[in-house]
C-alpha cells in the first residue's frame, strides 16, 4: 500500500471518531451545572442597587475562583486574577488601561485581552460568553459593585456602552494547529501543559492524560474528546465542577478538535 493510502487508511477511522463526540455531544442529555437564570434587573435601578446585585453575580458566576478579595495586598494578591481589594482607589491614581474609572471596569469585562495588568497573564474570557455569559445590566451591576470596592457606585443602565459584538471565541478566527487553538479558547487560563501544575483545572500535560483514559478503561483520544465534548461526564472531584464550559464542543470544529487532541498527546503539548 502507498504511503499515501496508508496515511487515509489512519485517518478515517480518527475522523469518525471525532464525529461520533461531535454528534455525540449534540445528542446526549445535558446534564452539566448551569449558571444561575439571567437577572431582571429594572431600568430603575439605582447604583447601590446594583453594586448589591453585582456582589452576588460575582461570587455565583465563578470570578471569585481566579479574583481575591485582600485589603492591604495591593494588586498583587494570591489570585491568578488581580485582587478587586480597593480597585477604584486604585485606578484613580492612574495604572494603564482606560481613563475613566467605569470605561476601564466595562473593557475589562467586554475586552479583558485589551489592557493586560502587568504580571498576569491573557487568561479571562470576555464577561459575557462562557462560563459567565453576563448579560449587559449583570455587567452593569458587576461594574458598580467593583466601583464600590474601594469607591462609589455610580453607573446606571445606559451609562456604560454596550459590547459591539460578542468576543467569544467561536465569533473570532480561530487557529487550525493544536497549539493555536489551546491559545485562542484560552484553555491556559485553568489549565496547565506542564505535569503536576495545578490551576483551576486539572494539567493536561500527556502522561497525566494516557494515566487518567487508562483508569477509566478508554483510549486517550476519546478521554480528551469526551472531556471537550460532555465536560460534565468525568469530572474530578477535587476541582471545581461547571467552569468548563459546556457549549466548547460545538464551539469547535472537527478539524479543530483533532488538532488539539494530537496537540495534548503530544510530548506536554510541547
Amino acid at each position: 500500500m502507498s504511503r499515501a493510502g496508508q496515511y487515509v487508511t489512519a485517518t478515517i477511522p480518527a475522523l469518525a471518531i471525532l464525529g461520533f463526540f461531535v454528534w455525540f455531544a449534540n445528542w446526549i442529555p445535558q446534564s452539566e451545572w448551569n449558571p444561575p437564570e439571567k437577572l431582571d434587573i429594572g431600568a430603575s435601578a439605582t447604583p447601590a442597587e446594583l453594586a448589591d446585585l453585582g456582589e452576588t453575580i460575582a461570587l455565583q458566576r465563578g470570578c471569585m475562583a481566579c479574583h481575591t478579595i485582600e485589603p492591604g495586598a495591593g494588586v498583587q494578591g494570591g489570585g491568578r486574577g488581580p485582587n478587586w481589594a480597593g480597585i477604584a482607589s486604585r485606578r484613580a491614581q492612574g495604572a494603564g488601561g482606560a481613563n475613566n474609572l467605569i470605561e476601564y471596569l466595562a473593557e475589562a469585562l467586554f475586552d479583558p485581552s485589551a489592557y493586560l495588568v502587568e504580571g498576569y497573564a491573557d487568561i479571562m474570557p470576555a464577561a459575557t460568553a462562557a462560563p459567565a455569559k453576563l448579560t449587559y445590566e449583570e455587567s452593569v451591576a458587576v461594574i458598580n459593585y467593583l466601583q464600590s470596592l474601594g469607591g462609589t457606585p455610580s453607573a446606571k443602565l445606559g451609562d456604560v456602552p454596550e459590547p459591539s459584538g460578542s468576543t467569544a471565541p467561536q465569533q473570532q478566527a480561530v487557529s487550525l494547529d493544536g497549539a493555536g487553538v489551546f491559545k485562542d479558547f484560552k484553555c491556559s487560563g485553568c489549565h496547565s501543559l506542564e505535569a503536576g501544575e495545578i490551576r483551576l483545572g486539572p494539567p493536561l500535560d500527556a502522561a497525566s492524560l494516557k494515566s487518567t483514559a487508562a483508569d477509566l478503561g478508554v483510549t486517550a483520544e476519546s478521554y480528551i474528546l469526551e472531556s471537550i465534548v460532555d465536560p460534565a461526564a468525568e469530572e474530578k472531584e477535587e476541582f471545581p465542577p461547571g467552569v468548563m464550559p459546556a457549549d466548547l464542543g460545538a464551539q469547535l470544529n472537527a478539524g479543530q478538535l483533532f488538532v488539539l487532541v494530537d496537540y495534548l498527546l503530544s510530548a506536554g503539548g510541547q
